[in-house]
């Protein structure tokens, strides 16, 4: 009886699991421990961070070539119907559209749109400025619209106009102005006058002519559209 005893004894010992702690345990816990920090870390940054929209597009194309695919821009609709609309109006040589890679650009010189020294829009910069808010308003309102006013180097010292950048500013108003009477939305505009600080053509050491045709094409209106960060993550 005893024999019998000792081996059941054996036999119940054998039958239990055996565990050798080699340390791996430890080693998983403390990576697990580290991956936590990390992401932690990143949803913090990404908290106080500021998503840029033209470096997000870029990613998307980087991305879509490096799998193969094709990118497509995402404005491109917005903007085949601005040009069809300028096209339609026979201005589309003295009103471009650029496609870029966080949003729309739409350039138009001053004397297209203004008498020189003035702040009000002629009737064919007004027709024009109607045509494009009605393509915004129905295509692009969730998009921030930011108009841009410049002016050239020659200073300006009248009652409305103390400077250039008076001048600037109000002729970037008044098309903001437009944009709003034609409903675009009244939290989505930003006019920005910008004087003669952001030249196309630089005026140093030119003469006459030359002079004369950099500072026309420094003298323009510069409408911007841009896709609008959600509160959410700004």
């Amino acid at each position: 009886m005893k024999n019998n005893k000792k081996f059941n004894n054996y036999d119940e010992f054998d039958n239990h699991d055996v565990h050798h702690d080699d340390g791996e345990g430890n080693w998983l816990i403390s990576y697990a421990d580290l991956m936590t920090l990390l992401w932690g870390f990143f949803v913090i940054v990404s908290a106080f961070s500021t998503p840029n929209p033209e470096k997000l597009e870029l990613m998307k194309k980087k991305t879509s070539e490096a799998m193969g695919g094709k990118y497509v821009q995402p404005y491109n609709e917005i903007s085949d119907s601005l040009k069809v609309v300028l096209k339609d109006l026979n201005v589309d040589k003295d009103v471009q559209v650029e496609t870029l890679t966080d949003g729309i650009k739409i350039t138009a010189q001053s004397a297209t749109f203004f008498d020189p020294g003035k702040a009000v829009l002629t009737d064919e910069a007004q027709n024009v400025i109607k045509r494009v808010g009605e393509v915004l308003v129905l295509k692009a309102k969730d998009f921030l619209v930011f108009v841009e006013g410049h002016t050239d180097d020659v200073p300006i010292h009248t009652l409305n106009f103390p400077s250039n950048w008076e001048l600037s500013l109000r002729r970037a108003t008044e098309v903001i102005h437009l944009f709003e009477d034609i409903g675009f939305p009244h939290s989505h505009l930003r006019p920005i006058g910008l004087a003669d600080v952001q030249p196309i053509v630089a005026i140093e050491g030119l003469a006459d002519e030359a002079l004369s045709m950099a500072r026309s094409k420094n003298r323009r209106i510069i409408i911007r559209i841009q896709k609008k960060i959600p509160d959410r993550v700004k």
